[in-house]
């Protein structure tokens, strides 16, 4: 059909949104799976232990941090092999950091501001809980594309399936 564009381009087009479309699917798995272990850990560091919201974020994003990378690297970007520390351990934290330092920041303004309020401890442990996961829902696609690229810049790096070299000290 004159203007169609060439059934190989239809194909390609079509592998690249499926091949794109299971990322995302699979990033989304892990994230949830990484969000529920840092909701849990941080609810019970800040509603049960009374940590306070800044001890209960660090916690609950090193909760969330360790599967989470795990599973975007295996799971999401399909990585094997020994990970390079300086390529790929490194830029993982720097991206992450900055959710942790927000939630700091946020669960602690939260926290402050209804501390002089009148609403029950339970209400303030759910409503300060919801700040936390309110800033991985918020940042959860600024780290998609930024794990993207790094995950991206490291197959081109070192190819995929081979095991990274070892790093010189």
């Amino acid at each position: 059909m004159p203007g169609s564009p060439h059934p190989s381009l239809v194909d390609g087009r079509r592998s690249r949104r499926t091949m794109w479309a299971g990322k995302v699917a699979r990033y989304t798995g892990g994230s949830v799976v990484a969000a529920i272990c840092s909701e849990a850990a941080f609810v019970v560091m800040y509603g049960v232990v009374h940590a306070t919201p800044v001890w209960s974020s660090g916690v609950g994003w090193l909760a969330g941090a360790l599967p989470n990378y795990w599973l975007n690297r295996s799971w999401t970007w399909r990585q094997r092999g020994r990970p390079s520390i300086r390529h790929e351990v490194l830029p993982y934290v720097a991206i992450i950091v900055g959710t942790l330092l927000l939630a700091m920041l946020v669960t602690h303004a939260v926290d402050g501001w209804l501390r002089d309020s009148t609403v029950s401890s339970s209400v303030r442990v759910f409503l300060v809980a919801g700040a936390f996961l309110g800033v991985y829902v918020a940042m959860f696609l600024l780290r998609f594309f930024l794990l993207d690229r790094m995950f991206a810049r490291l197959d081109r790096v070192v190819p995929a399936g081979a095991a990274a070299a070892p790093e010189r000290r």
